[in-house]
């Protein structure tokens, strides 16, 4: 009875056996799948050190220079140009005679009224006389003395009209155009020179209402010209506007320059910056490692071989360097270049670059 049961089972064993093998074989080899699957390959990327320094806030703008003290000199007497004292280019002194007209008519104006003065001094004298005798009415002695005072006043306007015909230079300067010939005749207030003064140069400049409120007279102006690439030139803010033009929402300033050496010229175009506002021991990080989304400004670091993403608030920008106020301490391995495509958690490769500059450069 027992033997056909056992030859049956020896059947079923052997016809179950590839399939009992073939799932052992699973079994085995399922660890050794999961053995060779691979890892997330490493992104290379560049990093620098969050440093610490100082910097400095600033405004740049352009603007042309021009003289504080400039004037078109006038000929306050009409005549003929006698002759030409001083040209184009050339320095002259306040009081200096730069041309002279011809005063003819002026001149015998003032001999007629002396003549009628010296008249009326003569009576003068006789009447004290003769009043001092009451041979004369009160009346005319006085009406005498009343003429006597108008003639001597119309003797010093002759004498002052006869002076204009000389031009006259009214300040120390630099003679920038001449305007008449020898020999032109020229009306009353007709130009005859252009007259300025190069020590004494100014620069207007707009700045932001928001950088205006930190600025005072007498706060130093990195000031520079492209007709002089290689130098630097000592200037001030000479005086703020005290109000905001609603329009574009600026402030005028006005910036005082050295030009004592007489280096610069009226008209010169030039390159200023003024500086507002300094912060000592700033925390400064490189501006390349900055990644702005939907207006937040934040920074990959480096911890553990991944990047993490780290929101930042920012101060005063300078050079290649941002103030940092929030988010990062000095020390910090922030990314500078590879960053772009990166996520939370993304295994990165560093390479370490130069931190961020100790000492900020005035932007």
């Amino acid at each position: 009875m027992n033997r056909p049961l056992s030859a049956s089972l020896v059947l079923l064993l052997a016809a179950l056996a590839p399939a009992l093998s073939g799932c052992a074989g699973d079994a085995q080899s399922k660890p050794s799948a999961q053995a060779d699957k691979p890892k997330a390959e490493a992104v290379a990327v560049e990093t620098a050190a969050v440093a610490q320094g100082d910097i400095s806030a600033s405004y740049a703008g352009t603007a042309t220079l021009e003289a504080e003290h400039e004037a078109r000199v006038v000929a306050e007497l009409g005549g003929v140009v006698l002759f030409l004292a001083v040209e184009e280019g050339q320095a002259v002194k306040k009081g200096q005679v730069l041309a002279r007209l011809d005063g003819d008519r002026a001149q015998l104006q003032l001999r007629q009224v002396e003549a009628e003065l010296q008249r009326l001094m003569h009576n003068d004298a006789r009447n004290e006389s003769l009043y001092q005798r009451q041979l004369i009415a009160r009346n005319a002695y006085e009406q005498n003395k009343s003429d006597l005072a108008a003639r001597r006043a119309e003797v010093e306007m002759a004498r002052l009209t006869l002076s204009k015909s000389a031009v006259i230079a009214p300040f120390d300067g630099v003679v920038t155009r001449r305007w008449v010939k020898q020999g032109q005749l020229l009306k009353p207030h007709d130009a005859v020179f252009d007259l300025a003064d190069f020590s004494d140069l100014k620069a207007r400049l707009r700045v932001p209402e928001q950088a205006s409120v930190a600025l005072r007279a007498g706060q130093a102006v990195d000031l520079a010209v492209d007709a002089l690439p290689d130098r630097r030139f000592e200037a001030a803010v000479a005086r703020v506007s005290p109000v905001v033009d609603a329009g574009s929402g600026t402030v005028e300033i006005v910036v005082a320059v050295d030009n004592r050496a007489g280096a610069l010229r009226p008209g010169m175009f030039s390159r200023l910056a003024v500086t507002y506002d300094n912060v000592a021991a700033a925390i400064l990080a490189p501006k390349a490692a900055l990644v702005s989304e939907d207006g937040r400004n934040t920074v990959f670091v480096v911890h553990e071989g991944k990047a993490h993403r780290v929101p930042v608030t920012l101060g005063y920008e300078s050079g290649k360097n941002v103030q940092v106020l929030a988010g990062l301490t000095v020390g910090t391995e922030v990314i500078v270049a590879g960053q772009n495509g990166l996520s939370e958690g993304t295994p990165v490769e560093p390479l370490r670059l130069a931190g961020a500059e100790t000492v900020a450069v005035a932007r």
